[in-house]
C-alpha cells in the first residue's frame, strides 16, 4: 500500500494517550518495526497520513519509525498487513 504523511498535525490529539496507543488501540494489532519496506526501526510513532489514492481523501494512523514520519511530501511503501485506523477521533475514541 502507498501512502503520504500529512503535515502539520503535531497539534492533533486524542484521548488514548498517543497517536501510536491510538492506532494499537483500534487496529487490534502490534508491531515492532516500522512497516516501510525494508526498514527495521524500532523508533515508532503514530503517524498521521493519507492513502495515496485518487478517491480516498481521509486521514489514518499507522505506525511509523521518526524518519519515515518526518518524511513529508513522499510516497512510502508500507505492508499491506496493517491496518490503517481512522485518525477521526468521532469514529474513533471520541465516538458517544
Amino acid at each position: 500500500m502507498k501512502i503520504t504523511n500529512i503535515d502539520g498535525t503535531t497539534q492533533n490529539t486524542c484521548s488514548c494517550g498517543s497517536w501510536l496507543d491510538h492506532w494499537k488501540k483500534f487496529s487490534g494489532q502490534s508491531i515492532m518495526y516500522c512497516p516501510v519496506e525494508f526498514c527495521l526501526e524500532k523508533d515508532l510513532v503514530g503517524a498521521h497520513v493519507r492513502k495515496v489514492s485518487l478517491t480516498d481523501h481521509k486521514w489514518y494512523i499507522i505506525p511509523l519509525c521518526q524518519r519515515h514520519n518526518a518524511e513529508k511530501a513522499k510516497s512510502l511503501t508500507v505492508s499491506d498487513s496493517y491496518r490503517l485506523v481512522s485518525a477521526n477521533i468521532s469514529e474513533t475514541c471520541g465516538k458517544k
